[in-house]
Parts: C-alpha cells; sequence; structure tokens
C-alpha cells in the first residue's frame, strides 16, 4: 500500500494530514474496522479515520462489543441462578438502544466525509471479539481510540494495546485530544 501524507495547513502548529492517494497491489480494496463503545474517544476515532479515508473509497464496518453476561457469570453458579431470570430478560430486549445510537453516530460521522459504513455488534470480551472480527472480516485496517470509555480509560487503553499487539494487520491508534487531560 502507497500512502501520500501531505500537511493540512502550513500555518497549523500541529500536521494534520490526510491520504491523497491510497493504491493497493493486487487491486484489492480497502477494508477497514474502526471499534467504537460509544465515548467521546471513540467518536475521535472515528472522525480522524474519515478524514484520512475520504479519498480512498474504503469498505467500512463500524463495530461495538457489548458484553455477554450470560457467558460472563455462568462461572459464578451462584450467582447465575440468581440472575439467570434477569439475564434472560435482557438477552430477549436485544440490542441496547445506546449501543444502536452509538453506532448511528459512527455513521453520521463518516457521511460527513462520504464514506458509507455497515454496523456490526459482537457479545464477549472486547478485545477477542475485535480479534475474531478481524480474522473473519479479511480487513487490511482496524482503527481505535487509545482510551475508551468507563474504567478502561484509567488502565492507558488495555483494549488498543492488546490489539496491537494480537493483531497481524495494521492498526490505527487514535490519540484523543482529550486524553491529554484526563488525569
Amino acid at each position: 500500500m502507497i500512502i501520500l501524507l501531505f500537511p493540512e495547513s502550513s500555518s497549523r502548529p500541529k500536521f494534520k494530514y490526510f491520504i491523497c492517494k491510497s493504491y493497493y497491489y493486487g487491486g484489492k480494496e480497502i477494508k477497514v474496522l474502526i471499534c467504537t463503545d460509544g465515548s467521546n474517544f471513540a467518536e475521535e476515532a472515528i472522525d480522524q479515520a474519515g478524514y484520512l479515508l475520504k479519498h480512498t473509497g474504503p469498505e467500512v464496518t463500524i463495530l461495538r462489543v457489548i458484553p455477554d453476561f450470560e457467558k460472563r457469570y455462568e462461572e459464578y453458579n451462584e450467582y447465575f441462578e440468581l440472575f439467570k431470570g434477569d439475564i434472560h430478560r435482557l438477552k430477549k430486549l436485544g440490542t441496547p438502544k445506546a449501543v444502536s445510537k452509538s453506532l448511528e453516530t459512527g455513521v453520521k460521522i463518516l457521511e460527513n466525509y462520504g464514506i458509507k459504513a455497515d454496523t456490526k455488534v459482537r457479545k464477549g470480551r472486547v478485545a477477542d471479539e475485535i480479534m475474531k472480527e478481524i480474522e473473519e472480516g479479511n480487513y487490511n485496517l482496524v482503527v481505535l481510540a487509545s482510551y475508551g470509555r468507563g474504567i478502561s480509560k484509567f488502565m492507558l487503553g488495555s483494549v488498543s494495546r492488546e490489539v496491537v499487539h494480537r493483531s497481524e494487520i495494521p492498526v490505527l491508534v487514535v490519540k484523543s485530544g482529550a486524553g491529554k487531560n484526563m488525569f
């Protein structure tokens, strides 16, 4: 893959780059997986991905991984039995509205750059599900934020770090401007 990078403006103190042209050897299209957790950090990563990829005509999937409560509490038999009814009701409700909304927001952000995106929800441990999606989806690039929501942001991007170490394809980790003032 050849990527030509140019500064957005010579007057800006920080350079922001965009992909001018992208050629993929063998005629393969660029297939990108963008991961979100619905946080502002993830939205910034989606925005940066859109900005970088707007001239490449990529095939994009936005992925959101949610916990699989049934598997998560299965090993705690006494708790699982106690909450089995609640877990079953949660399962019947389907995808939470906040999850759907975060995916819709991601699609809208990319539409601003002329990029169409599909969405996908997986259940399980976040890094494991991202890795499964990478393998099953035959992607060329993964994009995710350096920090996530909740406690994970205080663990200095444990999901992004794990994906970087395990992935056999390029991973673009977008550092949030808000992350500088996090602590």
